[in-house]
């Protein structure tokens, strides 16, 4: 049987461990990061200053560039710089990435809206240690892509296309090639012999698990499930069989995330559903609220706009394990796995588009949140305080990074680094240099 490696896909469509805590906490949205970024030493990886400089050196960046074709349709888009003057995307928005670590080589999937997904090398050259990107290999599908998803050897595409059954209509579509075998055919996920595409909208966030089971969200509200088979496909070759249909969402499934045998799912609605991964069957709701309306406390429970990403933590050297959830309401909130109930809750004066986790050369973990207008912030998890601000990249502050959002997906990568690609249509390396003081 083959193997498949756990985890998420995610991208956007058109549109340090300590005891968890033990209560919901808000923490004030003006609090300033922990730590200055450096503008030195995160644009070059030197400061002359040395470690005299008042400034922190725990990040540096390692590339930036274009990786998604011009836009000619591009128009002038407003910046909230400080001259909020008006500025034009001119490239396709790049969706997502996924990170490939393969032979002791390091690359990269990227997924764009030109139609395209491309290859990149980003293993430092021979002899050195600082990464480069370097394009290996681009492939056109038809349509904007929405997610892609590395799981052991194989590569996951989730697209919008014209199925052949209705060429002039849109489909969403899941293609999974074998790395292994990158020249045979990609393995196709239908909804049917009769329904060869993979939703009737868009794919907007995709999960597997190591026993070939996955999961993918899509904009029509729908979450599918299938399961590889080695003989369903045409030819009796390996394919994937569709199991079931999970509805409840109203709009775009934009993350999922599998603990403890318990699938859950956030959408633009602003809901966060748990379900029954055995039956298929709602298991749980956590509601979204109305924007300024408060829960116990005078604390808002459930999100007040759409939800953009799930991501489960386990504390390390502990049974507890949360799931974080981020949402253009501009917060991150702290859910406990275990009976749903939310631990903290964290604004950020702007939408949160993407999150992920990563660690300080500690160990510690981290978690990284790209935002609304291009920035990132980097945060403690459930450490006390949790969600504490420990550092923010900003473009506008240190002239390198994104200088326009969102930032529509973040990934982790080997060696304390980490990937953000963006409405401008580029892709950044960031690694993690320093002490957090965590």
């Amino acid at each position: 049987m083959a193997s498949f490696g756990s985890g998420r896909g995610r991208g956007r469509g058109s549109n340090r461990a300590g005891r968890p805590p033990s209560k919901q906490t808000q923490i004030s949205s003006a609090s300033q990061p922990r730590l200055q970024v450096c503008r030195n030493f995160v644009s070059t990886g030197n400061c002359h200053h040395g470690e005299r400089c008042n400034f922190s050196h725990v990040v540096k960046l390692h590339a930036s560039i274009e990786v998604s074709d011009k836009n000619e349709d591009a128009k002038p888009t407003f910046n909230r710089g400080y001259g909020g003057s008006s500025k034009i995307k001119d490239s396709h928005k790049v969706s997502s990435v996924a990170v490939w670590e393969a032979n002791g080589m390091v690359k990269l999937f990227t997924g764009s809206h030109d139609g395209k997904w491309r290859l990149w090398n980003a293993s430092p050259p021979v002899g050195g240690n600082v990464a480069t990107l370097t394009k290996e290999f681009e492939h056109f599908v038809g349509g904007p892509v929405d997610t892609v998803h590395v799981a052991s050897h194989y590569f996951f595409c989730g697209f919008e296309a014209s199925p052949t059954e209705a060429p002039d209509a849109k489909a969403g579509m899941v293609h999974s090639w074998n790395l292994n075998a990158a020249q045979d055919p990609p393995m196709e996920l239908w909804m049917s012999p009769m329904a060869k595409y993979a939703g009737s909208g868009r794919i907007r966030s995709l999960w597997t698990t190591s026993d070939g089971r996955v999961w993918s969200g899509g904009s029509d509200g729908t979450i599918r499930q299938w399961a590889y088979d080695p003989c369903c496909g045409a030819g009796n070759m390996a394919g994937f069989a569709f199991v079931r249909n999970m509805s409840g969402h109203l709009g775009a499934v934009t993350g999922l995330a599998l603990i403890k045998g318990v699938l859950w799912s956030g959408g633009v609605d602003g809901t966060v559903r748990l379900w029954n991964v055995e039956s298929g069957d709602e298991a749980h709701l956590i509601q979204a609220v109305k924007k300024d309306s408060v829960g116990n406390g005078s604390l808002p429970i459930g999100h007040s706009g759409p939800v953009t990403g799930l991501l489960s933590f386990e504390v390390p050297n502990d049974q507890s394990t949360f799931v974080f959830s981020s949402s253009l309401d501009e917060t991150v909130k702290v859910w406990n796995a275990t009976n749903g109930e939310c631990v903290a809750s964290e604004k950020h004066g702007q939408g949160v588009t993407a999150i992920a986790l990563t660690s300080d050369l500690k160990g510690n973990p981290l978690l990284l949140c790209g935002l609304f207008y291009g920035d990132i912030m980097v945060r403690g998890t459930v450490s006390n305080p949790p969600l504490c601000l420990l550092l923010k990249i900003s473009h506008n502050f240190i002239g390198v990074g994104h200088e326009m959002g969102p930032v529509n997906d973040i990934q982790p990568g080997p060696d304390h680094t980490f990937y953000a690609v963006a409405d401008d249509g580029k892709l950044t390396v960031w690694q993690i240099a320093g002490d957090f003081g965590l």
